[in-house]
């Protein structure tokens, strides 16, 4: 199937679409400003391409998936939303991946939901969530809330004389200098994503309209954050760097900054969180007053449709939390299904999971229709997961979590072994948890391979 939407390497000079479309716009989503999107094509290797008026973004998934972008236009009726759609699916088809959709907001999800009903996996990750602030509150840090703020600012004035310069031609290399020793403090290699991003951020400062602010304390570069407009109202703060040797350095740039952009721009957005705590713990101290919610869409084929009714039916789940799996979890090709005349009546998923150095495969959400219970088919998709595991060669174990006793005894046959260990988190899965959700600990079975 041939696709109707022709994509290119994104370049400095698609600066003027982006005016077009998006920077007068509603849009404040900071995935949406072409300073993002352009510096990390190393890492999401994203495209470009427009259609009718309509800019769109594809690119690639951390977890390697092929996704796309809120498609970016004022068209706002559900038809024409649905033409654009429909471009998706046949350019996702042509690359023979399910279409999958990011960043997108809530007039976004209910014209899918009205398009396409139940066809479509919607999740929320609340670690996507940008933190948006009003420009004159990080100026003025008004109220109780901000005083530890203030505490900070006036041990850095009463410590430093400090100056504070826009950033040109004059001053880069003193952040690239700044970057270097932030990066020797924090142990960072300069292969880091973000730092190839930033790299390409100081190359292409003025080609992508970037603006920037440099602090010194005692004529010595402390720290510098660098950003760009994401519309007529919103500006988005990309880096900011800071030297740890400067008591307060953070704190004070982000008010002298907030100042400068307050003179424009209503609101500040400073990106999301990544799932990161203390990241989290230190955008929320400066008390965001909007939390953009970006949700998540993936379009699910019929034998997806029947794996989550089936789902719902043996664990009583409602969609959203099944969703979720499907928006971050599910993998296809670990998937195991058994179907009866064209209708899934099992199923199991094997979930690659890390521990430090180890990697193990999860064996999650084993079900069977009841109707079709007692009759061997888990033990069928069982044997067939575990000889999958075994071909495959990347895991050092399998592991799951019985529902019960009976369950026990089922997947003992299977050279499963009860540990006394209780089930962790594991590293790489970080916004869904994998836990059976009882209040009960989670005790491990285990089947070697090594």
């Amino acid at each position: 199937m041939s696709s109707p939407l022709t994509f290119r390497q994104i370049t400095t000079a698609d600066r003027d679409i982006f005016e077009q479309v998006v920077v007068h716009s509603d849009y404040r989503n900071c995935d949406m400003s072409l300073a993002n999107i352009y510096c990390w094509q190393d890492s999401y290797h994203s495209q470009i391409a427009t259609w009718h008026g309509w800019l769109i973004i594809r690119f690639t998934t951390e977890r390697g998936d092929t996704a796309y972008m809120q498609p970016m236009g004022e068209g706002k009726r559900e038809g024409e939303r649905g033409e654009i759609i429909q471009c998706l699916m046949s350019d996702a088809a042509s690359l023979g991946v399910p279409l999958r959709l990011f960043g997108l907001d809530s007039s976004w999800v209910k014209s899918i939901n009205a398009l396409y009903p139940d066809q479509f996996a919607l999740y929320a990750p609340t670690a996507n969530q940008d933190y948006i602030y009003l420009a004159d509150d990080l100026a003025t840090l008004p109220g109780r809330k901000y005083q530890p703020k203030r505490n900070h600012i006036n041990r850095f004035t009463q410590r430093y004389d400090y100056r504070l310069e826009s950033i040109s031609e004059s001053n880069l290399e003193d952040c690239r200098q700044l970057n270097a020793l932030w990066c020797n403090q924090k142990g960072i290699s300069s292969s880091d994503p973000e730092q190839r991003a930033l790299q390409r951020a100081f190359s292409e400062f003025r080609a992508l309209n970037l603006r920037g602010w440099i602090l010194y304390a005692d004529n010595t570069p402390a720290a510098f954050a660098i950003g760009s407009q994401i519309n007529h109202d919103t500006f988005c703060i990309h880096i900011e760097k800071s030297d740890i040797s400067f008591d307060g350095a953070s704190a004070m740039i982000n008010n002298l900054v907030a100042v400068e952009i307050s003179k424009e721009y209503k609101y500040i957005n400073r990106e999301d969180d990544l799932g990161i705590a203390g990241l989290r713990r230190a955008k929320q101290s400066y008390h965001p007053t909007i939390m953009l919610t970006k949700h998540s869409a993936l379009m699910l084929t019929e034998k997806e449709q029947n794996m989550r009714h089936l789902w719902q039916e043996c664990f009583g789940d409602d969609i959203a939390t099944i969703d979720h799996f499907f928006a971050t979890v599910y993998n296809p090709k670990l998937s195991f299904t058994y179907s009866i005349n064209g209708t899934v009546v099992a199923m199991l998923h094997l979930v690659p999971v890390q521990y430090g150095n180890s990697k193990q495969g999860y064996i999650y959400a084993v079900a069977t229709k009841p109707a079709f219970r007692r009759q061997g088919i888990a033990s069928q998709l069982i044997q067939r997961a575990i000889e999958y595991a075994k071909e495959w060669g990347e895991y050092d174990s399998l592991i799951l979590i019985p529902a019960d006793e009976a369950a026990q005894r089922l997947y003992s046959r299977f050279g499963f072994e009860m540990r006394d260990s209780i089930f962790v988190q594991p590293d790489n899965i970080v916004d869904y948890e994998l836990g059976s959700g009882n209040s009960t600990p989670d005790f491990v079975m285990q089947l070697n391979f090594l």
